[in-house]
């Protein structure tokens, strides 16, 4: 949808500091004439902006970038899209392989018991600190040439550009968790350390389940933005 590729070109814009927060976005003609899209197109992709907090109107005088306090924890933004260009991030691939569905991960993303999985492990290094663990499953029906090399980098960015499918929304569901004593050897801390888990279930248009990740954090911090 057309609509969509414009949310998601303003959107990696916002994310990059293109358009820093608070500054404002060009007018609607200048939009509609950069994205080659008529004015209800682009207002849609900007709805689904505002929806998703990156943006926000004010009245008589336009459109307006959200901080990433807004929209960082509550939104479909990954790991190299929230860090800077003078960030160091490295993914190391811990485990990769084919696995076959168990009911549980059957009924999750609507395949048939036994169905072919990617499955991987990864650990998410930030400025040379090891600040993230990743468990993942993705359908190998919907990702047949996905590989260990494309775990190394943004798997978001693969879905979208490479695979060429639509993210549509990310659900998440965040725990306190306590590491164990391998999780905390990896993430270099003691054990029985409190930290962050978040599970992802992230999904495409039609409510296709791309991707479920098990992400655990080594921080313990969580920051919500109520919007009124």
């Amino acid at each position: 949808m057309k609509y969509v590729e414009v949310y998601q070109a303003i959107k990696t814009d916002i994310v990059s500091g293109l358009y820093p927060a608070w500054s404002q976005l060009d007018g609607e003609h200048a939009l509609s004439s950069q994205f080659g899209v008529s004015r209800p197109t682009l207002r849609k992709a900007i709805d689904k902006l505002k929806q998703e907090s990156f943006v926000h109107s004010r009245q008589g005088s336009g459109i307006f970038v959200n901080p990433p306090e807004f929209y960082q924890d509550n939104n479909l933004t990954s790991i190299s899209e929230r860090i800077n260009k003078d960030t160091d991030l490295k993914n190391i691939v811990l485990q990769f392989a084919s696995v076959k569905a168990d009911q549980a991960l059957a009924d999750k993303f609507r395949i048939e018991v036994g169905a072919k999985l990617h499955h991987f492990k990864r650990m998410r290094i930030i400025n040379g600190e090891p600040a993230i663990l990743e468990e993942t499953w993705m359908p190998k029906s919907l990702f047949p040439d996905f590989s260990e090399n494309h775990c190394e980098q943004s798997v978001l960015t693969y879905i979208e550009q490479q695979a060429g499918h639509n993210i549509s929304h990310d659900a998440k569901t965040i725990s306190g968790k306590i590491l164990n004593e391998q999780e905390a050897f990896l993430l270099r801390v003691e054990p029985n350390h409190l930290c962050l888990s978040i599970k992802h279930n992230v999904y495409l248009l039609h409510s296709v389940l791309a991707q479920y990740t098990i992400e655990t954090l080594v921080s313990n911090d969580l920051t919500t933005v109520s919007i009124r």
